[in-house]
């Protein structure tokens, strides 16, 4: 391309800063693609305690921006960091809203002030633009914590010469979580009110964030076409199917893709041992590896071996695997799982790894490098996914 298009990723969380769950992987790999494709990226996501605490290289750039939510005018701080060499990473600081232990919620709920948390960041990520004079091509942005940002470019932003020629692309990775919130949160916003009625981000008498993206974005995409299909249906819209066959022309399913480079068990320097198609040797050694690093014994080096990575909660279809566990560990196995999510699930996984300490593995946290060796480990994967 002549001029380089210049793209800014708005996302709640990326790898290997901050994850939950697929949107993470999808917002660290797809930048460095595009920018191979000769675009000029930026990513801007919230610093959080795990960035903090990451050990990832990064640092205090000395800006402070100004973010008006309800009444009052708050400061966020800016820090940088890099993707690769070439690809910026900022991040949103504010300690009494990203500084936690979790990035959305706590394995009992959401935290209470999810709707002030992202109000903030959908204002900065626009304010930070300004203040770095880099004025998008696209926003290209990611689930209901950034769903607001087309709506502010609807609005406050809309007669603003910077945003002139900006589009807004919204990605849905998972449309159950859609950032609900009581109605009398809406003047936080600063949104006009007549964005408050149901063809906007009013949603059965209480704001949504999703639905405002849906709703102002110039193009929404999903992860898998049969998924951009499912979500205009009763069955999987979760009450937003209506709105999106209203939008369907602007609604494109784009399978989500792997970071070859970051995957490859070639040379992943997570891995003890290399492997490829042609030699696959190293993978036992990885298999080795891995049940040393759940303390589980040698004796299962020549028995399948299961992997889960996943965020622990109803839709992954762990209520499905809660019903045959015990015929499962009955069975000549080993188990390992790595993930965090609901109370219920924390509970009966640390239940599980005390009942069956010769056969499974479990680890409630996010950690990518041990990711890394389930995924080059593990014999088999169960992913019972409902959606």
């Amino acid at each position: 391309m002549d001029k380089p298009l210049k793209i800014l990723f708005a996302t709640p969380e990326a790898v290997p800063f901050a994850k939950t769950g697929g949107l993470a992987d999808v917002a660290g790999a797809l930048p460095k693609s595009l920018q191979a494709l000769g675009c000029e990226l930026k990513l801007v996501m919230p610093y959080y305690r795990t960035v903090k605490n990451s050990g990832l290289p990064h640092q205090y750039l000395g800006e402070e921006i100004e973010v008006s939510l309800g009444d009052e005018k708050l400061k966020a701080d800016i820090y940088q960091g890099h993707l690769n060499q070439d690809i910026p990473v900022y991040f949103i600081g504010r300690e009494e809203f990203f500084d936690r232990e979790y990035l959305y919620s706590t394995p009992k709920g959401d935290y209470f002030d999810n709707a002030e948390r992202f109000i903030f960041f959908s204002k900065a990520v626009l304010n930070f633009c300004q203040r770095m004079g880099f004025s998008p091509d696209i926003i290209h942005h990611h689930e209901w914590q950034t769903g607001l940002i087309p709506a502010y470019l609807k609005s406050a932003s809309q007669n603003d010469p910077f945003y002139s020629h900006t589009a807004a692309v919204f990605t849905i990775h998972n449309i159950a979580y859609q950032g609900l919130f009581k109605k009398e949160k809406f003047w936080l916003t600063g949104l006009p009110t007549e964005m408050y009625n149901p063809e906007g981000i009013e949603f059965w008498e209480r704001i949504n964030f999703m639905k405002a993206g849906i709703v102002y974005a110039d193009a929404i995409n999903t992860v898998s076409k049969k998924y951009s299909e499912e979500i205009q249906t009763p069955e999987y819209g979760y009450g937003l199917e209506g709105i999106l066959r209203k939008r369907k022309e602007s609604l494109h399913g784009i399978l989500n893709g792997v970071d070859y480079e970051d995957w490859d068990p070639s040379h992943d320097p997570h891995l003890i041992a290399p492997y490829d198609v042609k030699d696959i040797s190293g993978k036992r050694e990885c298999k080795k590896d891995l049940l040393k690093e759940f303390h589980l014994p040698p004796s299962l080096e020549d028995a399948p071996l299961l992997g889960m990575i996943s965020r622990l909660a109803d839709q992954k279809g762990f209520d499905l695997l809660m019903e045959i566990l015990e015929s499962l560990f009955a069975l000549d196995i080993g188990f390992v799982l790595l993930g965090t999510g609901e109370q219920k699930y924390h509970d009966l996984f640390t239940q599980v790894a005390q009942k069956y300490p010769q056969k499974a593995g479990i680890r409630i946290a996010y950690d990518d490098r041990l990711a890394h060796k389930i995924e080059a480990g593990a014999d088999f994967f169960l992913m019972p996914s409902k959606y």
